[in-house]
């Protein structure tokens, strides 16, 4: 990874980490599945319009399955499920449960790539799992069925970001990642917006709400896509993933500062631990020359 590379990794990591500010704010007012929906619509139509002024031409044919398969499992199912978890649980323990999808990275990896497990590998494994029952400790010791599903909903999101990392590695060689980014965000979209309008809705929508929509689907969804499929291509899915290293400082600080959340202990010793075990996972020895 080079020195440009890290510095995309690092802006991304911040806009994702703001994004489960957004859905904090957001999923409230429009719920869970709408709230995805429109976050991909606008994604994708921010998109279309780039594209068609930079004279930049999709792959449709031959890829629309695929395109599908990366937007249900890459997008729209993580979306909802992080989207519904921010209805019951801080911002911050979500972008801290994130950083889990890394570990699953390897794991798919093993088993899609065959790429080998180090014994350090394997112990980062056993690290990162730690971490994750030090950060839900204090949540889960008095939590009610909805709390623990939210957890759930978030760890379930970080193995299906695990999974399409190397997924993608693996069957997208003649697909850009620019025609990867719109397709999957597109058809993303259009398999939530028929379950969209499920949701009682029991707030205002008021014009700020679809302006922070708008923001949410461009800032936080098609800008960090393209540049994320873009490095999954260059530097490979695990170094891709490590995004997550990032996230949980930039989206505990802008929980601290936009919703107040203010993180019990267990949250931040468990966040290190994880990221003991995100690094052990991704640790490669350098080889002599």
């Amino acid at each position: 990874m080079n020195y440009k590379q890290f510095l995309l990794l690092l802006f991304i990591s911040g806009l994702w980490g703001g994004s489960f500010v957004f859905m904090k704010i957001l999923t409230p007012v429009f719920g869970p599945i709408l709230t995805s929906s429109l976050r991909l619509m606008f994604a994708s139509i921010f998109l279309f319009v780039f594209y068609y002024f930079s004279k930049f031409k999709m792959k449709w044919k031959g890829n629309i399955k695929f395109y599908l398969i990366i937007g249900v499992l890459n997008s729209a199912i993580p979306f909802i499920l992080y989207s519904f978890a921010s209805l019951h649980i801080d911002a911050s323990l979500s972008v801290v449960l994130n950083s889990t999808s890394p570990m699953f990275g390897a794991l798919f990896g093993y088993l899609l790539l065959s790429n080998k497990l180090s014994k350090i590998q394997v112990v980062g494994l056993l690290v990162g799992s730690i971490g994750v029952i030090i950060v839900t400790s204090i949540t889960l010791g008095d939590a009610s069925i909805y709390v623990v599903l939210s957890i759930l909903s978030c760890i379930l999101a970080a193995l299906l970001y695990g999974f399409s990392g190397s997924y993608i590695k693996k069957y997208t060689t003649d697909i850009d990642s620019k025609s990867l980014t719109l397709g999957s965000l597109f058809f993303g979209s259009l398999v939530l917006l028929p379950f969209a309008f499920f949701f009682n809705f029991e707030n205002t929508i008021e014009i700020s709400h679809i302006l922070l929509l708008i923001i949410f689907g461009i800032m936080g969804t098609s800008v960090p896509y393209l540049i994320y499929y873009k490095l999954i291509k260059d530097i490979g899915s695990m170094k891709a993933l490590t995004v997550t290293y990032l996230m949980p400082v930039f989206g505990v600080m802008w929980a601290f500062i936009i919703l107040n959340e203010v993180p019990k202990y267990n949250v931040y010793l468990g966040s290190i631990v994880i990221l003991i075990g995100v690094y052990l996972v991704t640790y490669k020895p350098k080889k002599l020359v």
